[in-house]
């Protein structure tokens, strides 16, 4: 060391300092610090790996099935209470029960060949178990789990069909009901013994006549008598049904006559000025007549006297009226005068008189 407290150095070179040792790492740093990312990935997995597995331990559910009666005896009908559906109690794994759950079951077909009257029928696990279609459902329960099996004598036969015609038809129209046609007039019924042999005839759905003013053929579907157990061969039928309007009479009284196509250059004066007018022809047309639905008119034609100057005194009255309609006129002639304006005359001389239009 030189007098004056410095170091003093070998060939010109400084000494360098001695390297810093890195800091310890502590156990804090080491188990939360470190690699964190990774650290909370590795949780959030192992969280979301335990929700599933806890959702998906073991549940039970129910699973209906539809129960279908397939085969019997051609001789005979069953007649007891056929469970509609079975309700199935099974249990497994939620994720391959939910899959069970959305998955539609086939039908149960109950085969009743070889069962008698008054036996059990049991529904089969093993059949149920292919219908949910896997094999790792538990099956717990079922039910209803059997039924009683009853059985008929089947008996068929014919019975004619009768038209359930109701109410009465507007007025003025009539209807023969004795003339009224159903096709087919018989139909085939069959099924147990106990109903079949109450069935004498089948009548079809009512058929309201308040709303028909015309023939018709209708297509109607036949009543069933309330009786279980029966088959129809048909379940509709065409009915024909014939409607007639009514002849009739209607007394209009006095009516005003009036004179048609009087020429332009002449008056045309007619007497008698009224007539006593009665209609003859179907009801309903009738009617509106007298409602005012329909006009009516007495006249004289001049057209038919090709304008001559004169005096008519058998011109003819003639009606106009609806179609179908006769008219009933008395009296059935009128005299008419046709005059030119400045003849006063003849106009005076034939007393009161009607100007035609």
């Amino acid at each position: 060391m030189s007098p004056t407290g410095e170091h003093s150095t070998l060939g010109g070179q400084t000494p360098q300092p001695p390297p810093k040792k890195a800091p310890k790492r502590t156990v804090f740093r080491r188990i939360f610090i470190e690699n964190l990312g990774i650290k909370l990935t590795s949780m959030f997995l192992a969280v979301a790996l335990l929700l599933v597995v806890r959702q998906d331990q073991s549940k039970e559910a129910d699973i209906e099935i539809p129960v279908v009666l397939s085969n019997k005896s051609d001789s005979e009908e069953f007649v007891g209470a056929l469970p509609k559906t079975l309700r199935i109690r099974v249990r497994d794994r939620w994720s391959r029960l939910a899959k069970a759950l959305e998955r539609k079951s086939s039908a149960y077909m109950v085969d009743l060949r070889g069962f008698s009257n008054g036996s059990i029928y049991t529904f089969d696990r093993e059949q149920i178990q292919r219908l949910l279609g896997g094999s790792t459902l538990t099956i717990q329960s079922i039910y209803p789990s059997q039924f009683d099996v009853k059985l008929e004598q089947r008996l068929e036969k014919t019975v004619p069909v009768r038209a359930n015609l109701v109410g009465e038809v507007p007025e003025g129209y009539m209807v023969s009901r004795d003339k009224v046609i159903v096709t087919p007039d018989k139909i085939k019924i069959w099924g147990a013994i106990s109903s079949v042999q109450q069935v004498n005839d089948i009548t079809t759905h009512s058929i309201d006549l308040a709303v028909m003013d015309k023939s018709a053929r209708i297509e109607i579907q036949v009543q069933n008598p309330g009786l279980p157990f029966l088959t129809f061969e048909h379940e509709r039928v065409q009915v024909e049904v014939s409607i007639a309007e009514m002849e009739g009479k209607h007394k209009m009284g006095t009516v005003d006559l009036h004179v048609r196509n009087c020429p332009e250059n002449l008056e045309c004066n007619l007497t008698p000025l009224q007539a006593k007018l009665t209609l003859q022809g179907p009801i309903p047309t009738l009617l509106r007549v007298e409602r005012g639905e329909l006009p009516v008119e007495v006249y004289i034609d001049a057209a038919d006297f090709e304008g001559i100057p004169g005096k008519y005194p058998r011109a003819r009255l003639l009606c106009d009226r609806p179609q179908g309609v006769e008219c009933l006129i008395s009296p059935r002639l009128g005299t008419l005068v046709l005059t030119s304006p400045h003849d006063e005359t003849a106009s005076n001389e034939d007393g009161p008189a009607r100007k035609g239009r």
